[in-house]
């Protein structure tokens, strides 16, 4: 596998799609589908929470016996609206639903329309990822089981000597669960990305979690040029992420710049989301090229 090559065909693909003014309005349509429904989210959960909800915990915890304020329940609950917004990215797919048809349109960037077809597909990519998110889920439920049974006093913010055997258990319990899930995390993302691709390209979500047929792909790319691909599109996404974290920590105290950054970012993610998938799909391509064959002789005598 030729990685300079499928690196700089992605970056062409990607370069040919964004920058140039005609095709900046795709651009501009894709980051809305991005954040769109997490803005429609965050003010129909903010009307619905401070509106309905609000009078009715006002009524029930302000007072001497729980000591909660009007404005302390209208900022949790700002902050609850807040999560529910950032939640409509998954339950609103519509970027999924782009890259999925991304993943099956060969050499030119497909059409934005069709929201109903974007939200259908982008909810193929949630459901296939939700399977792979499976043993995490079940390692996170049986640890959080693990702490409820055996550590029912100790908290996030507990003052206990760790020295003691008890609080040396717990710290190596919590070791022990950001280990295997950091592992696990690790081996179910090997699989997923080859998992979604293949979903997008057959339409097949069982094919997709299919680890029989998963594998099969990888074994064809081969494993070591696989994992080096995940390395460098890990590299490059962490080489974006750093710079705006940096920068927003110059800028902590600033409200305006800090919203101002990560728009931008969210705004740059638009095309290094479509580089990533160009790139992964010339990965995926590799498994099902025709084998060379040498059929050149050669006479010795």
């Amino acid at each position: 596998m030729e990685h300079a090559e499928i690196i700089t065909n992605a970056y062409n693909f990607t370069k040919n799609a964004f920058f140039s003014i005609t095709q900046f309005p795709r651009w501009i349509v894709l980051f809305f589908y991005i954040v769109g429904p997490i803005i429609v989210g965050f003010i129909a959960a903010t009307i619905a929470l401070q509106l309905i909800v609000l009078p009715i915990l006002v009524s029930i915890l302000v007072g001497p016996d729980f000591g909660f304020t009007r404005e302390v329940l209208s900022g949790l609950l700002q902050y609850l609206a807040l999560l529910l917004g950032l939640s409509c990215i998954f339950f609103v797919p519509l970027m999924q639903g782009y890259c999925y048809r991304l993943f099956r349109s060969g050499d030119s960037m497909p059409d934005t329309g069709n929201l109903w077809g974007l939200f259908f597909n982008g909810w193929r990519i949630n459901i296939t990822v939700i399977i792979y998110a499976i043993p995490l889920i079940i390692i996170s439920v049986i640890y959080m089981l693990i702490f409820m049974y055996f550590f029912p006093d100790t908290g996030m913010y507990s003052t206990a000597d760790f020295l003691e055997t008890e609080g040396m258990i717990y710290v190596g319990t919590v070791f022990s669960y950001a280990a295997i899930q950091f592992i696990t995390t690790l081996i179910v993302l090997l699989f997923a990305f080859i998992g979604i691709t293949h979903l997008c390209r057959t339409g097949s979500i069982r094919e997709a979690v299919s680890l029989k047929t998963i594998t099969g792909i990888i074994s064809k790319i081969g494993w070591y040029d696989y994992i080096l691909s995940l390395v460098v599109m890990s590299i490059l996404y962490l080489m974006v992420t750093f710079v705006v974290v940096s920068l927003s920590q110059l800028f902590s105290n600033n409200i305006v710049i800090m919203t101002v950054l990560y728009i931008l970012y969210i705004f740059a993610l638009v095309p290094i989301t479509v580089f990533f998938i160009r790139y992964l799909s010339e990965v995926y391509d590799t498994a099902f090229l025709p084998e060379e064959v040498d059929d050149e002789e050669f006479d010795f005598f």
